[in-house]
């Protein structure tokens, strides 16, 4: 496998992995929360780019807001890995870094990203904040940094 192969193969890993496990989190705590199914995510995730109406407009904003989310996911999951190689405390802190990287995820997206979106403005909930962070730490920083690490280790030769 080329190298070029191999970083590509990396990045969708990461991305997948993260970006599910971020989805199923997503669709558990926004049912808890809010009486959201699984679509309605998907559409509230659209409403970002279409606004409040996507949010019942059927498999076309499902579809979208799930391309919205898995392209984010990939994004994060490309930023971490170009920056692995250059940060030295990400390759000496694998899993303090990865936990981190979530929680900057989850800052950047809830204080700059989804306010500047068409995303139906709600009341802070220190409730969900606390467990949306927890989620990104765990569920998707984490795996992004593990994955990762994973493909910049020495490859052993027997």
């Amino acid at each position: 496998m080329t190298e070029q192969n191999s970083t590509i193969k990396t990045i969708l890993k990461s991305g997948i992995v993260a970006g599910t496990l971020d989805a199923i989190a997503g669709v558990i705590v926004y049912y808890i929360w809010f009486k959201f199914n699984p679509f309605q995510v998907l559409q509230f995730i659209a409403s970002g780019i279409h606004g409040p109406t996507a949010i019942n407009s059927g498999i076309p904003m499902i579809l979208a807001g799930m391309v919205y989310h898995y392209f984010i996911a990939f994004v994060v999951a490309i930023i971490y890995f170009f920056a692995y190689p250059k940060i030295r405390l990400l390759r000496d802190y694998k899993i303090i870094s990865g936990l981190l990287f979530g929680l900057g995820i989850w800052l950047i997206m809830n204080l700059l990203v989804l306010p500047a979106s068409n995303i139906p403005k709600g009341p802070f909930d220190a409730g969900l904040a606390t467990v949306g962070i927890m989620w990104h730490m765990v569920l998707v920083g984490l795996p992004i940094a593990l994955i990762t690490a994973k493909h910049y280790e020495p490859k052993k030769v027997f």
